[in-house]
């Protein structure tokens, strides 16, 4: 017999020991023998799983230090040994004695470590789907994180590899999606965390047969949660899932998304449908086409109800500065984002047309809200940023921010937006840059030669010229007033220092 023979059989006897020391570290020596590529381990292996269960049934629980070496020395060798078998009956007291332990801090690691092993050789009994249920509890419940995620490793490789009925696998879904809003938010990101494996390693096929249960729940996440990290892992778990789904499946989400935006009594679920058009024009960037007909058709319709509001509170108070009005700003400022994201995407679509509402961006300009007044004025110059400098005019309808009258319209806006107490750094510069490009254009109209200027000054009065050069070229006039405003805002801020040193 070869030393290294001795020294297994050694280490077996010592697993008959009624010493508690010679057993902790008879156990140890078994687990770490197991690693070793040793052939005459293969009948000494089973001798060694035989006498650690046996050590387990002996106490009748896990409260001792041998029971917990034991059951992480049998983990390690069942992990290590492909070979090794359990019988059924052992594999039942194992699990029912390792349950109430799921929860027991001081524990969890040996008992995790005996499921890991037990999902890993794919022992099937009974009594592995009752405890799998519970582990799927303690994953939301546990105020651990390092709890849950042994938790998620273990439910998502038994439900990668171990058969489930479709009853149980949809039963595993609905607790998942209930639980998206559970009391405690740990709870709610386990779920999304474990959500996002599922997502992305699940057969195409499940998926799919899931997508609407998961949907509406992942939507249910962003509309409701005070969280801002749980709707930032819905927004993503929504990306993911999209990508996953065919024609037919999309298309029964963007139905649901067309219902909600159409709920004008519940804005909420109007506001959310524009969130997750977003996403997915996130997602498919240019092979949304297909869906951006529809989805412009929404936001019109959006964009429409908040452009009669605003009109309404305008006849109410005729300050256009006033900040302090409380109007939903969320909607449009939804709505204007997703319409953003579009233009990007197809830049083609900022001339006139029915994919980008122009005539109802313009008044949201002085919407009583600095968010939405940034977005509309963004979407602007991403309009200015397709369009080469051009005068005015053409064959552009009226509402369209390029022609004659929409360019004055918008110079006008943007100019009130500049005299706000409420123009942050971000907006002033795209409020500026916006302007610029204006500038540009009106500087690009011709003027009138001098023979029609002399034959006007014959027939009309020294008041009229005037008058008819700035319906001809508005450039001047935009000068005169944003240098009107410069000179009121400094005498305003001189005003201001004085009146605090006069205090002082």
């Amino acid at each position: 017999m070869s030393r290294l023979d001795a020294m297994i059989v050694v280490v077996g006897n010592t697993l008959y020991s009624t010493s508690a020391p010679v057993l902790l570290l008879g156990l140890r020596c078994a687990a770490g023998l197991s690693k070793c590529p040793l052939k005459s381990l293969e009948k000494s292996l089973p001798v060694f799983v035989r006498q650690a269960i046996d050590i387990i049934q002996q106490a009748g629980n896990t409260e001792s230090e041998v029971v917990q070496v034991a059951l992480k020395s049998l983990a390690t060798i069942l992990r290590e040994s492909p070979a090794i078998q359990v019988k059924e009956k052992d594999l039942v007291y194992l699990l029912e004695l390792l349950s109430p332990d799921l929860e027991d801090p001081s524990r969890q690691a040996s008992v995790f470590s005996m499921l890991r092993a037990i999902v890993a050789r794919r022992f099937v009994v009974p009594e592995i789907y009752d405890i799998m249920d519970r582990v799927s509890e303690v994953m939301v419940t546990s105020q651990s994180a390092q709890v849950q995620e042994l938790c998620r490793g273990v439910l998502l490789q038994f439900l990668l590899d171990y058969p489930q009925g479709k009853g149980r696998l949809r039963k595993q879904m609905t607790f998942l999606a209930k639980n998206l809003s559970y009391v405690y938010e740990s709870g709610r990101k386990s779920v999304m965390e474990f959500l996002g494996a599922v997502i992305t390693k699940f057969e195409t096929s499940l998926v799919q047969e899931y997508s609407d249960l998961l949907f509406v729940a992942l939507v249910m996440v962003i509309a409701n949660d005070d969280s801002a990290k749980c709707r930032e892992m819905a927004a993503l778990l929504i990306k993911s899932l999209f990508t996953r789904l065919d024609d037919e499946r999309r298309t029964v989400i963007l139905s649901h998304l067309h219902s909600w935006a159409s709920q004008q009594a519940q804005p909420q679920l109007s506001q959310v449908s524009c969130q997750v058009y977003g996403f997915i024009i996130d997602i498919l960037q240019a092979d949304s086409i297909s869906y951006i007909t529809s989805v412009s058709d929404d936001l019109r319709v959006l964009l429409e109800r908040s452009a009669q509001t605003l009109a309404a509170t305008e006849e109410a108070d005729s300050d256009n500065m006033n900040m302090s009005v409380d109007l939903d700003w969320q909607g449009p400022y939804q709505t204007l984002t997703v319409l953003a994201k579009i233009l990007r995407v197809f830049p083609d679509f900022a001339t006139p047309g029915e994919m980008v509402p122009w005539n109802l961006v313009v008044p949201h300009l002085l919407f009583p809200h600095a968010w939405v007044r940034t977005a509309s004025c963004r979407l602007l110059g991403l309009l200015f940023a397709a369009i080469p400098v051009r005068p005015p005019g053409g064959d552009d309808p009226d509402e369209y921010p390029l022609s004659t009258a929409g360019m004055r319209e918008v110079a006008q806006k943007l100019c009130f937006q500049l005299k706000s107490d409420h123009l942050d750094e971000a907006l002033g510069l795209q409020v500026v840059k916006n302007l610029f490009y204006l500038a540009k254009c009106f500087y690009a109209i011709p003027l009138p030669d001098a023979a029609t200027e002399n034959g006007n000054s014959d027939e009309d009065d020294g008041e009229k010229e005037p008058t008819d050069l700035k319906l001809l070229n508005p450039l001047p006039w935009l000068f005169s007033k944003l240098s009107y405003q410069i000179r009121s805002a400094h005498i305003a801020r001189r005003n201001r220092a004085f009146s605090s040193v006069s205090n002082f």
